[in-house]
């Protein structure tokens, strides 16, 4: 209490004349209003939000300014409290706002509000009033002040019984019920008595139409009527709003119609200049048809309401008092109609976010008054000449990306002389046209602030004479155009610029260094990227104060980056240097960066220890030359979201504090490196994607992950990891893993069952590893199932602590190094959330493989090659319909290749070669008609094309495989018939040889084979004797 007296005194005696104070939005107590009393000169008071929890004080404090006006108590909390009592002493008081202050009606007291003769304005939102707490106040002689113009009852409990007993407000303007409990049809008859109403508010009800009694007159004042956020029944709109026939303004957005609305329903609003219809999804195109009656209109919008179809042929000229129409943000097609034109008092027009197509010229023409237009993102055509235009004088603002520029058909109308100034142009385009003529309209405009011709692909040098004759620009965006020559500066100073993207142009030759900071001193950001610039960056970078984000990226600069490009003097928050040519020591000074990307250079020596105190969130100093240990004090990098320094020749261990003191740290790639040791615990951090493969890592903490974590990329690959893996995949169960790449390391021992409980994998590789015995059957459990969040995964979008909240972590295009259909692929993006697959090969796998693999149906790739797996092929393989690469070479399989797996439709990469199959090959249908004998070779009892072998060698001959020649199948087959005969001869000789010498040993044997002989062709002797005569017999018959 005593702070507040000696703050107050203090500046009471300095600002005795005060009249208007405001300390709103503060957290004080009622003990501050004795010390607000000595400003005794105030008229206005604002006091919303500042913790008053009673009338303690305010009758006091009321008492001493008797000269204020205007009084904000709104936010506060007067429960149970006398606040109307307390507030009756000011006489002079014309505006009061007590919303949001948790009247009851013990507190309310309104008798003695009635008191404030002079009140004008009355806010009571908030405060859950309704109809029958004013009724009580009323009974017992409450009268509202008499001079009362405006009246807040917004947010109540208001219901259609209040408006019945609308009296006593002969003097009131305007009057809020909006987002109360107003539904169905309202009876506006005690509206009626409101002769002075002016504006009224109706919104976020539940309104479906009014009723009007026969005779009775209209609000002749009203001006103003909005009826957004209701439920309005289209076949009684014309009917209720005939109440409202003074209407110059009527809003209606957000709102459910039942039935269907045109515009003939507003046509007995013979004032209507302002209609609003924004947001309202049951309207279409029929609307439009009789536009032409509402010729009172002014403006007209229709924003957002999903409208398809064509604009219809309606009589649009009619209306010639139409100053605004907005139409975007809908779904109109097609050309806009041969009616649309001869509005000339438009001034703005609006067409943006719709698929419009062709030219606009003969509409255009006419809107002689147009100062505005905008056409974003439809398919217009829109000559280069800018031709359409001509006849424009007041034209300032063009908005028109995303659009097709286009050549004009006559060249000879190019050259014209415009009648306007432009301030805007905005034409960032979709064409694909190879390169266009910059318009020569432009060399007569001298007042433009902004121009974007991004995409345009305009032919000829960069157009520096732009910035010479228009000494206002403050942004120049010319990106993917196409201009060659120098990037030069003009010779006066451009004060206003803060914008320049010259970027993915040919642009060539050196950045001018002369005066760059005194040309353009108030310059903030700057993107020369992705052109052919050559030389070293100008120091003077360094002088510029206000440039906040500077791109160099993809050029061919060299040389050292300036020590004082971050300096002292300079507020540079992002600096991209990526993929150029420089050399030297990494800068020492950040300052304020927050985004430093020097990837792609070749940067020496090692990572400054001024990098551990910065504002930094993204680092890359990846693909460099940097040598050294990691630093294991990270100081004051709390900020730190992305860190890449991979491809470079960091040696030692990762240090454990790198990990868990960088807090916000979503993103860590240290791969490509010397790294050894174990690989850290991420218990502690909240890193979503980790990189460390390529290194020489030899081990994993005992405990990697919490039940918090949540990692979408994981790649341990190409280390030298022995073990530790079955206490890793346990500690992932719970991270929603999507990606576990583990490929070339040591794992021994068997494929852990824990794989099966990582149920949002869409990537597994542990190829080139020593795991031993049988696939887990669970592994068939597996989902892979796709989801949109995995799309926004893999691009730098990873989920808080609300599941459905993104962090988006910038300049994150996740990538991962996955082979499949027998090539190594780099998937990256959007492509990498569409793959899926498991590659188990190069390992010393045994055993059946599982045929629950087969309901792994959204699987694309499935390697199992190079290991020892016996038995048959699943037959269940046949259900995996998306898969695109299947390898089950160089094992011991048996078996016949299941002759349903010709259904895989998808199938691109098939390969069983090198194992024991048998029987015939899959019937050459579908897919399998592409695929070549080097899918099946390695299998000796294999038979059927395209191999060479016939399954029936005694049959019609297979055909030919197209990958071999007549003469060579000819060849192929001689040599094949010469050595079976050479084989069956020795094989027919050593059979004899080996009885004849069995017989003529052993006497027994002997005696034996001879009498089995004798008794054989005895036999043989009489049983042909037998069956002669009988057929003998038999044809004598």
């Amino acid at each position: 209490m005593y702070l507040y007296t000696l703050v107050s005194e203090i500046l009471s005696s300095k600002l005795l004349n005060l009249e208007v104070l405001d300390i709103s939005d503060n957290s004080f107590t009622n003990d501050i209003l004795p010390s607000l009393g000595r400003f005794t000169s105030l008229k206005k008071l604002y006091l919303s939000e500042t913790g008053l929890d009673s009338d303690l004080h305010i009758q006091g404090l009321c008492s001493m300014l008797k000269n204020l006006e205007v009084l904000d108590l709104s936010g506060n909390n007067f429960s149970d409290s006398d606040i109307g009592s307390a507030l009756s002493g000011l006489s002079s008081l014309k505006s009061l706002n007590l919303g949001q202050t948790q009247l009851t009606p013990r507190s309310i007291i309104l008798l003695d509000i009635s008191k404030l003769r002079s009140l004008e304005i009355l806010d009571l939102a908030g405060n859950q009033l309704n109809e029958s707490i004013l009724w009580r106040l009323e009974n017992d002689g409450f009268t509202w002040p008499t001079k009362l113009q405006v009246l807040g009852l917004s947010s109540n409990s208001f219901s259609n019984k209040y408006l019945s007993s609308l009296n006593g407000f002969r003097r009131l303007k305007s009057l809020d019920l909006s987002d109360n409990q107003l539904e169905g049809s309202i009876d506006i008859s005690g509206l009626l008595a409101l002769t002075s109403l002016k504006i009224l508010d109706l919104s976020y009800n539940q309104i479906n139409s009014f009723v009007v009694h026969q005779g009775s007159k209209s609000l002749s004042k009203l001006d103003v009527l909005t009826l957004d956020s209701n439920v309005i029944n289209g076949s009684k709109l014309r009917e209720s709003l005939r109440a409202f026939s003074s209407i110059r303004m009527l809003s209606m957005t957000d709102t459910k119609i039942i039935g269907t609305v045109i515009a003939g329903d507003f046509r007995d609003l013979s004032n209507l200049e302002h209609l609003v219809l924004d947001n309202n999804y049951n309207l279409d195109n029929e609307f439009f048809i009789s536009i032409g009656e509402l010729t009172s209109l002014k403006v007209l919008s229709v924003l957002q309401c999903g409208i398809n179809g064509t604009l219809p042929p309606a009589d649009w000229f009619k209306l010639k008092k139409l100053e605004e129409l907005d139409l975007s943000y809908n779904e109109f097609e097609g050309s806009l109609p041969s009616s649309f034109v001869n509005m000339t008092s438009l001034r703005m027009l609006e067409l943006s976010h719709n698929h419009f197509i062709g030219q606009f010229d003969s509409n255009l023409a006419s809107f002689t008054s147009l100062e505005y237009f905008g056409f974003t993102e439809n398919q217009f055509e829109v000559p280069i000449s800018f031709t359409p235009f001509a006849n424009h004088s007041n034209l300032k603002f063009i908005y028109g990306e995303g659009n097709k520029v286009i050549l004009d058909s006559e060249p000879s109308l190019q050259i014209w002389i415009p009648k306007f100034q432009l301030q805007v142009l905005n034409l960032s385009s979709t064409t694909r046209t190879n390169s266009l003529p910059l318009p020569n309209f432009l060399l007569y405009q001298n007042n433009l602030t902004s121009l974007d011709f991004t995409s345009c692909r305009l032919e000829g040098d960069f157009p520096h004479w732009l910035l010479e004759n228009n000494t206002k620009m403050t942004e120049l965006l010319v990106r993917n155009c196409s201009f060659t020559g120098s990037f030069l500066l003009p010779w006066q100073p451009l004060p206003n610029m803060r914008k320049i993207d010259v970027s993915d142009n040919n642009i060539i030759g050196q950045i001018p260094s002369n005066n760059l900071s005194s040309i353009l001193p108030n310059l903030q950001f700057l993107n020369l990227s992705r052109n052919h610039l050559q030389g070293s960056i100008p120091s003077e970078f360094g002088q510029m104060n206000l440039l906040d984000t500077l791109d160099l990226s993809d050029n061919n600069l060299s040389g050292e980056i300036p020590k004082n490009i971050s300096g002292d003097r300079s507020l540079l928050k992002f600096l991209k240097l990526s993929n150029n040519k420089l050399d030297g020591p990494v800068f020492p000074t950040l300052k304020y960066l927050e985004q430093l990307y020097l990837d792609g250079n070749s940067l020496y020596g090692s990572i400054p220890s001024s990098f551990l105190n910065s504002s930094l969130q993204n680092l890359d100093i990846s693909n460099n030359h940097l040598v050294g240990k990691l630093p294991s004090v990270v100081g004051n990098l709390s900020n730190l979201v992305v860190l890449s320094l991979s491809n470079n020749h960091l040696e030692g261990s990762i240090p454990r504090r790198l990990v868990v003191e960088l807090y916000s740290l979503k993103y860590l790639n240290i791969s490509y490196n010397n790294l050894t040791g174990s690989v850290p615990s991420f218990i502690n951090s909240s890193v979503n994607y980790i990189h460390l493969s390529n290194n020489r890592l030899s081990g994993l903490s005992k405990r990697m992950f919490s039940n918090l974590s949540y990692i979408v990329m994981l790649d341990l690959s190409y280390n030298e990891i022995s073990n530790g893996i079955q206490d890793m995949i346990q500690d992932l169960i719970h991270t929603r893993l999507n990606i576990f790449l583990a490929k070339s390391n040591h794992f021994t021992g068997n494929l852990p069952k824990q794989l099966c409980q990582l149920v949002d994998l869409s990537i597994l590789d542990l190829s080139f590893n020593n795991f031993s015995g049988a696939i887990p059957n669970c592994l068939g459990k597996i989902p892979f199932e796709k989801d949109g969040s995995l799309n926004a995964a893999f691009n730098g979008v990873v989920r808080g602590e609300n599941s459905d909240a993104g962090i988006q972590i910038p300049n994150v295009g996740e990538k991962a190094n996955f082979t499949t259909k027998e090539m190594p692929y780099t998937y990256t993006g959007s492509i990498l959330a569409f793959m899926t697959g498991i590659d188990l090969s190069n390992n010393k796998l045994k055993g059946n493989i599982p045929s629950e693999l087969g309901n792994l149906t959204r699987i694309r790739a499935l390697n199992l090659s190079h290991n020892d797996f016996i038995g048959q092929i699943p037959a269940s393989f046949s259900n995996l319909v998306q898969i695109e690469s299947l390898d089950l070479s160089f094992n011991k399989l048996s078996g016949q290749i299941p002759p349903r797996l010709t259904r895989l439709t998808f199938l691109a990469v098939f390969s069983v070669a090198h194992n024991n199959l048998s029987g015939e090959t899959p019937e050459r249908k579908g897919q399998f008609i592409t695929f070549d004998e080097s899918s099946y070779e390695g299998n000796p009892f294999l038979c059927g094309p395209p191999l060479p072998k016939s399954c029936n060698p005694y049959g019609q001959p297979h055909p030919i495989s197209p990958n071999r020649s007549y003469t060579d199948e000819d060849n192929s087959s001689l040599l094949d018939m010469f050595v079976f005969w050479v084989s069956f001869g020795l094989s027919y000789t050593s059979v004899l040889l080996v009885i004849a010498a069995t017989l003529y040993i052993n006497p027994y044997w002997r005696r034996a084979w001879f009498y089995y002989i004798e008794l054989v062709s005895t036999n043989c002797y009489y049983f042909i004797e037998d069956n002669f005569r009988r057929f003998s017999n038999f044809r004598n018959k």
